[in-house]
Order: C-alpha cells, then sequence, then structure tokens
C-alpha cells in the first residue's frame, strides 16, 4: 500500500486562529521548540541560527471561496517542506502583537471593512520586515482601504472565467525559480488601482491585453507577493500552482528561506501487518493490507515532531524509562503526578483480577521538570480505566468493581482495599467506565460506554449504558445523569460547575445539561434525550493523510479526555474558555472554543492544540495541572483500534482485536507551557491548617479550589462556617463575571451538610446568594437550597418568576419581566428548583407566560425545563396556558415548540391520580383557546387519558360544554368525541341542551374586606353548623374528593365581622368560598365563574359580581385561603365554591340573626 504523509503544525490543515494561539504574547515564531528572546520581527530575522520552520497565518473568511478546503489541498504538501498554516477567519486577528508571531500572513477570501488600527497595524508588520501573500480574492478584499491596495499593488476590478495559462514575463525571479507553467479553469481577473511600485512577474494575454497576474513588490524591510490565481480546487490541485504558492511564502520570508531546507527526526519503516479500512466504503469493508509499519521513536525525537503554537512549547515530563501505557492521572494535594498504568490492557484478563498494572506516583525531586522519583502506590491491578482521590486514598475504575485502596501506615504503599461497589461491564474493555473527577457538588463523576452497568447501589437497582454518572465518595448512591449516544471517554467541569465531556465517535464535545432525573418528573415522558454534540464541525485535523480509522473518517472516533483550561498561567482567551479533546486515532489533541448559547453552549473547532506525524503519538489524556500546564498522557502506542476484528485475526477477552503490534513498551507525559509564563506549583496543602485550607478556594487554578473543597469536605468539621460565609458574602467579580471563592465556599457547606432549615444562618447565607453578581453562585445557590415552601417563596421574592398581584383582587395584572431577562442557565436552574418544591399557583401561571416566549420556549433546554416545572404545577399551567395566544407572525417552529410543552404536561397531568376532579375547568378555556394550544392539550389529555377516571360533571356543566362544543374547532370536536367515549359518555358532545333559565334576581351591592389574619378560631368539633361572635374566625375544610364543605351552616350576628379561614390542605381539589346574596344567585354567579379562569373563577362581568359579597381566593390543594365579611342583616346567604363543576354540590348557608 502507498504512503502519503502530511507532515504539518498542528494548524495546518484550516487551523482556525482559535486553533493554536492566543493574542497576547509578543513572541515570534519559535526555534527548535524553545524560546527565542527577540523584540521585534527584524531581530528575528538576523538570527544566526535560521528557524527550523515556516509559521503562515492564513486568514480565510465564510465566503463562497471555502478558503478552509482551499488550505485543504495545499496543507500537506507544505508541511513536508516545513511551512506551516495556521488558520484563522477572525479579522481582529489582524494586530501586531498576533501578526509578529507569524513568518507571513497569506489572505484569501472577501473582506471589508479594515479598522485604522487593523490597517495600522498590518502596515507597520510588514514594514518592519514581516511578509505579505495575497492571493486570488485577497485583491478584492479592504478596496475601501487606498493603503491596503496600494499595498497589495492593485485592486479587483471584474472577471470573466476560461481555462488558460499565463506568461511569465521574469522567470528568473527568484518566486518563479522552478515553478512550472501551468493550465487550468480559474476566473479572468481584471485589475485596477495599480501601484506602479511593483514587479510583474506574470500576465495573462488576452488579444492585446496583458493583464498582470503575479507581481511582487517591497514595503519597508518587508515583502509583498500577489497572484490571481486561485478561485477554486481546479487551481489548488496544480502542483504548478503549489509551487507557486511556496516560492512566494519563501521570498516574503526573506532570502534566507529561499533556498532552506527544513529537517526533522528520520523515520524508519518496518515489516508488520495492519487492517485498513478504506474511506468511503460500506463499514467494516477491508482494503489491502498496511505491510510497512512505522518504528517507535525515541522520546527525545518524538518530541521533535510535536507541533504546536510558536507560544509555547511542548515538555518531556516522563517516559518509558517511569511508565508504561499509561491511561489516567491526577494529583494529590501536594501537587504529586498519579498515574494509572495498564500494560494488561485491552485483552489481558486473569481470572482473579490480579494483574501487571499499577498506579505510580510520579515526582519531579530536582525542579528540572523532568520525573526522578517513582514510587508504586497500588499493583497487581488488572485493566483498570480511572481513578481518582478521595478520603486519604484513591477510588480505581476495575471493572466490574469500584475499588478504594489507602495507606494506613504511613509507607506510601496502598494496605487497605475496599469493594465499593460492582455491577460495570467487562465484555469490552474500551467501553467500560472510565474518567474519574471529583465534582463541585462533592461527588464523583466518570463515564462509561455500551459496558454499561447493571447493578445495586446501597438499595436502589441501577441498569445504564453510555453516558455520564455520579456517586457519593462513599460508594452508598448511585446516580445515572445523561444519555451519549456512543462510548463515551471524556467528562470535566469549567469554572462554573457546569459539566462538558466527550464521546468517541463524533459527539465532541457535549454538555449535561438536565439530570434525567428531573425528566422522571413528567409522567410518560419516555426515552430520555442523549446529549447532542455542540460543536461548530467534529472534524480532524492530523498531519498526515494516513491516518487509519475504521470509520468517522476525517472525525473523531476516539476521542476521549475532556479538559477546559481552568488555570490562569495561559493567556485569557483560554480562561475558562478552551477546552481539549484527545483524539489517538488522529494523532492529535483536539482545540475548541466554548462559548454560551442560551441555556447550554456551543463549541468551535480551533482544531488542535498539539499534533504529530509520528503514527505512535496517540494522545489520550490531558489535564490542567497544579502548576497551570497542560498536561497530557501519550499512550504512545502503534495500534488504537479496538475493533471490530478483522478477517484473519482474533478476538481477545477484552472484545479487541489480538495484534502482536500493541504496544506494551512505551509512554510519554508532556506538559505543553506557554512561554510567558512560571508554571510554578508553590501550593502544598498535606498539612494545610483550616484556614490555609479556606484561603486555597479562591486560587487562580480550579485544581487547587477542589482540592481544597474536598480536602474541607473531609475534614467533617463545621469550625469554618464563619469564614466560609465571609467568602460567600464577597459580591466581588473577576474580568470573566466569575468569583471563585464564593462559589466553592456554598458548595463547601454544601459538602458539609450545613444547609438545612435548622441552620438558619447558613440558610439565609445562601437565600442572600440568589442576588449574588456572579450567576454561576446564583445558580449554585438554587441546586443547594432545601426544597421546601419557605424557599420557594424566597426563589419567587428573588425574582426567578414572574408574579401577579396578591390573587383574590378582581383586577391583577402580570408586573415586570423579573424572570424574562436571567441568565438562561440560571432561569432553567430556578426551573429544575422548582420541579422539586411544593406546587404553587403562582409558579404555574409564570410557567403559561414562559411558554410563550420564543427565547425561552425555542430554546432546547428550556423548553424542557419549563416542561418539567410545568408538570410540578400542572393544573394552573394549563388551565392558563389555554388562554394563550399566537400572534399573526409566530413562526410554525415556535407554535410547534409550544405545542410540545403543552401536549407533555397535558399527557402528565391525565396519567395522574385524579384528574378527573379538575378537568372540567380546564376544558371549559377552550371555548377561546388557540387552536394549536388547545388542540395540543387534547392530544396529550385523549392518549394518556385512564378510562377508570369519570370527571365531575354537572348538568349545568355539561350544558355549557356542549353549547361551547358547538362553535369550536373541528380538530377539537373529534378529539372531545374521543375523550367523551373515554369517559363512558359518547352523547356528551353530540346534541345542545335546552337553555335553562335562571330565575331572576335582583342585582345586589358587593361588599368585601380585606383578608385578616385569624383573632380567635372557633373549636372545631365535628359539627356541620357553627356559630361565630363577632372577630371570630372560622375555619371551614374540605376532605379528599368530596364535592362539600365540613361546616354547611354559620350562624353569626347581622352587621358582625367574621373571618372564615379556608383550609384546603387536606383536600384533592381547588376548592374557594363565595358568598352571594340569594338563593337565585347561585346559578348566574356558578355559570359566570366558568369564564373567569384568569380571575381564578371569580365572575368579573357587572351582572354576576355584584352578587357576590365576599369570597377567599382560589386554594389549591395544600393551601389556605382567607375573606373577612361583615354579615348583611338578617338573613340566608349561600355559600358556593365556584370551581368549574362544584357549585352545585358545593355549598352552605350564612345565617344572619
Amino acid at each position: 500500500m502507498s504512503r502519503f504523509f502530511f507532515f504539518g503544525s498542528s494548524s495546518v490543515l484550516l487551523a482556525s486562529v482559535f486553533f493554536l494561539y492566543s493574542c497576547t504574547s509578543t513572541e515570534p515564531a519559535a526555534t527548535n521548540n524553545t524560546a527565542v528572546e527577540v523584540t521585534d520581527y527584524e531581530h528575528l530575522q538576523a538570527q544566526a541560527e535560521l528557524p527550523d520552520r515556516l509559521h503562515v497565518l492564513f486568514l480565510g473568511d465564510e465566503g463562497h471561496h471555502q478558503p478552509r478546503e482551499r488550505l485543504r489541498v495545499i496543507v500537506s504538501n507544505f508541511a513536508d517542506q516545513g511551512i506551516f498554516f495556521h488558520y484563522s477567519d477572525r479579522q481582529d486577528d489582524l494586530n501586531l502583537k498576533n501578526l509578529q508571531r507569524f513568518d507571513a500572513l497569506m489572505i484569501y477570501g472577501n473582506r471589508s471593512g479594515l479598522t485604522s488600527q487593523q490597517e495600522s497595524d498590518l502596515m507597520q508588520y510588514v514594514q518592519s520586515g514581516g511578509g505579505l501573500v495575497a492571493v486570488h480574492s485577497a485583491s478584492a478584499s479592504f478596496n475601501d482601504s487606498d493603503a491596503f491596495v496600494n499595498l497589495v499593488g492593485g485592486a479587483f476590478k471584474a472577471h470573466g472565467d476560461g481555462t488558460f495559462s499565463v506568461r511569465h514575463v521574469l522567470p528568473d525571479h527568484p518566486v518563479k525559480s522552478g515553478v512550472q507553467v501551468f493550465e487550468s479553469w480559474d476566473e479572468t481577473y481584471v485589475h485596477m488601482k495599480h501601484n506602479p511600485d511593483k514587479t510583474v512577474l506574470s500576465v495573462r494575454v488576452e488579444g492585446d491585453h496583458e493583464e498582470p497576474w503575479t507581481w511582487v513588490r517591497n514595503h519597508g524591510d518587508g515583502r509583498v507577493f500577489y497572484t490571481a490565481w486561485g478561485h477554486d480546487e481546479r487551481t489548488w490541485k496544480q502542483p504548478g500552482f503549489q509551487q507557486l504558492i511556496d516560492r512566494g511564502i519563501r521570498w516574503v520570508s526573506g532570502d534566507w528561506a529561499l533556498e532552506a531546507e527544513f529537517e526533522f527526526p528520520q523515520i524508519t519503516y518496518g515489516e508488520g501487518l495492519l487492517p485498513y479500512y478504506p474511506p468511503g466504503e460500506r463499514w467494516g469493508t477491508i482494503g489491502d493490507p498496511i505491510t510497512e509499519v512505522q518504528n517507535p521513536l525515541s522520546p527525545e525525537e518524538s518530541w521533535q515532531l510535536i507541533v504546536t503554537h510558536p507560544d509555547f512549547r511542548v515538555e518531556l515530563f516522563a517516559s518509558e524509562e517511569q511508565v508504561i501505557n499509561p491511561i489516567d492521572l491526577t494529583w494529590d494535594e501536594q501537587g504529586r503526578l498519579w498515574v494509572l498504568e495498564t500494560v494488561d490492557y485491552p485483552n489481558k484478563f486473569t481470572d482473579d483480577r490480579t494483574g501487571s498494572d499499577r498506579i505510580k506516583i510520579l515526582e519531579d525531586t530536582t525542579g528540572d521538570g523532568r520525573a526522578d522519583k517513582v514510587t508504586t502506590f497500588v499493583e497487581g491491578l488488572n485493566i483498570p480505566t480511572g481513578l481518582v482521590l478521595v478520603n486519604g486514598g484513591v477510588i480505581v475504575a476495575q471493572a466490574p468493581d469500584f475499588i478504594f485502596f489507602k495507606d494506613t501506615t504511613g509507607d506510601g504503599i496502598a494496605d487497605y482495599r475496599e469493594v465499593l461497589f460492582t455491577g460495570w461491564g467487562t465484555f469490552d474493555t474500551h467501553a467500560g467506565p472510565s474518567n474519574l473527577r471529583y465534582g463541585f457538588d462533592n461527588q464523583i463523576w466518570g463515564t462509561v460506554g455500551y459496558s454499561a452497568f447493571e447493578g445495586t447501589v446501597g438499595d436502589e437497582d441501577h441498569r445504564f449504558s453510555s453516558g455520564f454518572y455520579r456517586f457519593r465518595p462513599d460508594g452508598s448512591k448511585l446516580e445515572y445523569i445523561s444519555n451519549t449516544s456512543n462510548n463515551t471517554w471524556g467528562i470535566h467541569f469549567n469554572e462554573e460547575g457546569i459539566v462538558f465531556g466527550s464521546t468517541a465517535n463524533l459527539d465532541v464535545p457535549v454538555h449535561s445539561v438536565i439530570p434525567n432525573r428531573y425528566y422522571d418528573l413528567i409522567r410518560g415522558f419516555g426515552q430520555k434525550p442523549r446529549l447532542p454534540m455542540i460543536a461548530n464541525t467534529n472534524r480532524i485535523f492530523p498531519l498526515f493523510e494516513e491516518v487509519r480509522q475504521v470509520d468517522q473518517h476525517g472525525r473523531y472516533t476516539a476521542g476521549s479526555g475532556f479538559e477546559v483550561y481552568t488555570a490562569r498561567d495561559f493567556p485569557q482567551s483560554y480562561w475558562n474558555r478552551k477546552a481539549f479533546v484527545s483524539e489517538p486515532t488522529g494523532h492529535l489533541l483536539g482545540s475548541f472554543i466554548l462559548e454560551p448559547h442560551g441555556s447550554t453552549y456551543r463549541a468551535l473547532n480551533t482544531w488542535n492544540k498539539m499534533a504529530s506525524r509520528d503514527e505512535w503519538f496517540s494522545p489520550i489524556q490531558s489535564r490542567v495541572g497544579p502548576d497551570g500546564a497542560l498536561w497530557v498522557l501519550d499512550w504512545y502506542n502503534l495500534i488504537i483500534q479496538h475493533n471490530p476484528t478483522p478477517p484473519d485475526f482474533e478476538t481477545g477477552e477484552g472484545n479487541a482485536y489480538i495484534n502482536e503490534l500493541r504496544d506494551q513498551k512505551h509512554a510519554r507525559i508532556y506538559r505543553i507551557v506557554h512561554k510567558d509564563a512560571s508554571h510554578e506549583q508553590s501550593l502544598n496543602l498535606k498539612d494545610a491548617s483550616p484556614d490555609q485550607l479556606v484561603e486555597a478556594l479562591g486560587n487562580d487554578n480550579m485544581f487547587w479550589r477542589l482540592t481544597a473543597q474536598r480536602l474541607l469536605v473531609e475534614r467533617g468539621n463545621d469550625d469554618v462556617t464563619s469564614e466560609l460565609l465571609d467568602l460567600l458574602a464577597d459580591q466581588r467579580v473577576d474580568d470573566l463575571g466569575l468569583n471563585p471563592g464564593a462559589l466553592h465556599a456554598l458548595w463547601t457547606l454544601h459538602g458539609l451538610g450545613l444547609i438545612h432549615d435548622s441552620n438558619p444562618d447558613v440558610t439565609k447565607a445562601v437565600v442572600r446568594a440568589l442576588y449574588h453578581p456572579a450567576s454561576s453562585v446564583r445558580r449554585a445557590a438554587l441546586i443547594v437550597l432545601p426544597r421546601n415552601r419557605q424557599m420557594l417563596e424566597e426563589v419567587i421574592a428573588a425574582g426567578f418568576f414572574p408574579t401577579r398581584d396578591a390573587p383574590g383582587k378582581m383586577g391583577y395584572t402580570l408586573p415586570a419581566r423579573l424572570m424574562f431577562n436571567a441568565d438562561p442557565k440560571v432561569k432553567l436552574e430556578a426551573l429544575l428548583a422548582a420541579a422539586e418544591m411544593p406546587a404553587d399557583a403562582r409558579v404555574g401561571r409564570a410557567l403559561s407566560e414562559m411558554v410563550m416566549l420564543e427565547e425561552n420556549v425555542n430554546d432546547r433546554w428550556l423548553r424542557d425545563g419549563i416542561s418539567i416545572a410545568a408538570a410540578r404545577n400542572e393544573t394552573e399551567f394549563l388551565e392558563n396556558v389555554l388562554l394563550k395566544t399566537f400572534s399573526d407572525s409566530a413562526d410554525d417552529d415556535y407554535k410547534n415548540h409550544v405545542s410540545t410543552v403543552v401536549e407533555r404536561v397535558a399527557r402528565h397531568f391525565a396519567m395522574g391520580e385524579r384528574p378527573d376532579l379538575v378537568v372540567a375547568g380546564m376544558l371549559l378555556s377552550l371555548e377561546s383557546a388557540d387552536v394549536i394550544i388547545g388542540s395540543a392539550f387534547l392530544d396529550g389529555l385523549t392518549e394518556e387519558w385512564q378510562e377508570d377516571k369519570k370527571p365531575i360533571l354537572d348538568e349545568f356543566l355539561v350544558e355549557h360544554l356542549r353549547e361551547m362544543s358547538r362553535t369550536m374547532p373541528d380538530e377539537f370536536r373529534e378529539k372531545l368525541m374521543e375523550l367523551a367515549d373515554k369517559w363512558g359518555r359518547p352523547g356528551l358532545f353530540d346534541a345542545i341542551a335546552e337553555e335553562v333559565q335562571p330565575p331572576a334576581t335582583e342585582e345586589r351591592h358587593v361588599h368585601t374586606e380585606p383578608a385578616a389574619p385569624a383573632q380567635r378560631e372557633v373549636p372545631y368539633d365535628e359539627a356541620a353548623t357553627v356559630t361565630a361572635a363577632d372577630g371570630d374566625t372560622l375555619v371551614v375544610r374540605s376532605f379528599g374528593a368530596d364535592l362539600s364543605y365540613d361546616v354547611t351552616e354559620i350562624r353569626a350576628a347581622a352587621g358582625s365581622t367574621i373571618t372564615i379561614r379556608y383550609d384546603n390542605t387536606q383536600s384533592e381539589m381547588p376548592h374557594n368560598v363565595v358568598f352571594v346574596y340569594a338563593e337565585g344567585d347561585i346559578y348566574p354567579v356558578g355559570m359566570a365563574a366558568l369564564r373567569a379562569l384568569q380571575h381564578e373563577y371569580i365572575p368579573v362581568d357587572d351582572e354576576a359580581y355584584g352578587k357576590i359579597f365576599g369570597y377567599t381566593r382560589l386554594a389549591r390543594p395544600g393551601e389556605v385561603a382567607y375573606v373577612t365579611i361583615t354579615v348583611p342583616p338578617p338573613g340566608s346567604y349561600p355559600y358556593i365554591c365556584t370551581y368549574p363543576g362544584h357549585f352545585t354540590m358545593m355549598q352552605g348557608r350564612l345565617i344572619s340573626q
């Protein structure tokens, strides 16, 4: 099989500028991965020892010329020649500090709007010795800048197209040396605004006209090259074009580069046998086997082939002299590196699970940056896949078990072993549990693939496959958090405690937004969502073409070891923003930018942080270390493929195909460091005092913050409460809007178990944190608050939900949108908190408002959050959302999203214990309901309605429903008939009953009093008749599903003032108490109430309103409501419940004496 290598910078392949460099360093290109002490570009050019590679910033765009795809065509060949491209589509990278890092700037694409500062910096860059390579449409860019046009030497005017060649005017010019004449289809550019100060190298001949086509010019100490060639791949694939660009780059970089031959360590090959899966073929198709394989390189040789951005350097910390086949790493409170080593992986299972694998502690005792001390803490392991330090020891993932090891004698070697729990699948060793992390919530988080888990932890049975989980450090409880789509090997937190990760195949990265347990709160929800990829692309960008992939060719197929940069030693553009995913199959460490996007994030694939053309280079983990550097585990193995098993090979016990080329002799551990950073590790928390641990909660490296938090929680002592509260009260935020000290103080209080009702000082502090300027603190406060009614009141008071004026008043309106402009992630957490707190009518109403806002319901996860919270507040939500309508401009996606939420909640409602008790009121709202919303409600209702649930429908309510059905849309009528069948009343909506005229009555003056607290409660003696004195508070109750009051007759003196305390805490339905003047008022008030949902079933029309002299607000199950009345003149006055369907049965009498 032929071999083609594609050897270049980690950014070569379309590397976005985000890819490898930050915009804060002022250093230029590096030499041999070591820093070059220079102050400007001229000094770099004058160095006695010339660079061993050229770094070119390639500025493209998102336009029709597709610069990324054009660069992909040439990058391989150029990399072989030592020319490395760093791709960017960000115009703000045209700043002097950034430009000075590169030997040349190459522009290709269509851009406009060059700012004065960008223009000045570009001119200064070239003036002081930098190089500019302008290709094709670069002459059509920045035509509004005369300075840029003059710098390039001309501007695009017009074009046709055709197949042609050009005539070399100066074939002996260094740029044209060795460049062959070629013919290609291209656009026939015509230029204008020519700068006469240039040297034309070739022209396009058309009749008698010779159009300048390729030219060069000098600008100060710098040089400019331009060619009009290059519209699409037909030209970019031409060898002559590639030669031309190569010579142009070398010429603008300086005479020294024209004949420079860049040398790299020699790669040798030997015999071997590896399967080859050709791209574009049906899955599993095998091509001709690979029989020539690369030999391993020494650590120093392999290190020289690693490419990263010039502002960074890669340092070798350890190699096979210290460790072999490292699969995971972490650090202890002393900052010592712990490495999990597995030479048994992937197939060498032992019967008693005692094998050759170990945990090693590596230390640099001399300060030279290399490991020189190795301690074996645990040996005899057998295919372990993850480790995490807790409780003075280490938890190891070794399927089927999670095992805790500890040194109890102080000799540095584990002597205690305990299986915490078991149940992890073992049939495939690359699909088991891995990537254990200590979380903000003081639990251990991890990943698992399709080997899955099935077992009992604590008293709970679990069965789940690929995804994220967490468990208590003592192994007493396990929770499956999120589903992923395939094998999963990466998880980490950003500095706000938000969970990210990656799967092996395609879904890189993912964001764990809503834990699975919340979806369990929606009856009938079905399959919980799988986390989607949040990146703009899952392409990988290796440095040579023949990457051996089984499937997903050119994309992530072995994504592992997700890590967010959470220290401060790299430039600020990295802080809490850049993330890295290892891809051993592609021999690279990918880089992503995480950007907030509503309630989730989107990730911009910025190509590679490091990469190599060494086929053995196989990064599988990256971690931010205690020194702020990015540490990388290099598995250093020729074979990464686990399965399938190719023909003529056998499958091993770990479900990996057996190949003798699988290496068990090598390993490398690297540090990626920024040249301007010290990367010093000055902290050691081994013997830290409580005060020192609290202080470390504010460290600028999240490793130390989480370590200090863990140590404080493991102490289990509340003697630091006051100090933690002081940290939590700190209202300052940093440049990123964070207050790490306050956030970790909050989680430490949570871990110590100090946030509860019997600890009011701490609870009040957490409530105050709901107002903290850092959104991450507000979000965490919502997570840790106790789930009770008092805390719900605090959440509402903090403005997380829009509220109405006190229910029970006739004219309440929605105030300012207190929650609508909140941080979407905090808003989502408020929704999830409400879902775990007691139901509340205000929340239900607020949710009906929230679902109608496009910015909420068009956000996938907010839509789910609203659904979850609405399921907790189902009745109030459904009753109110049925009153909503869409505007004429509403688009279909928005309508469908609202419909989805309504149907979910309706389905949940229908599957409840007693939907029959309150459904009538909801049906009445269909009279004016939007067709889409009403249809969604009825779809959910009819789909899940339980036939044994017969709603309570009195004759008046039936009459009203029949009257409504006559004018309802057909969509409603069909569903209502289906619903009636389930109720056992198939003719319910078939006919219109004769109108029943209510008895005539006189209009009365309404007399109401505000609710008052109890003065003296009349004892309840189970009698249906109670006598109340002036000033008394009388308790009236309802029980279960009964439509009755326990007190059906109240006697009081005319003119006296009494308060009714309606206690609905033991009822299953909403009720109220409404006093009317006469028996004949019951019907008109009750019927008018059917149309008064938005006023909690208190009629507001003048006729019905005048028949009422007092009422309580609507009390939901579990609530209490009050009304204070002045007893009217002697007589009998009915009181009724105006909730739909109740007024004919739920009645009592006030006897005025």
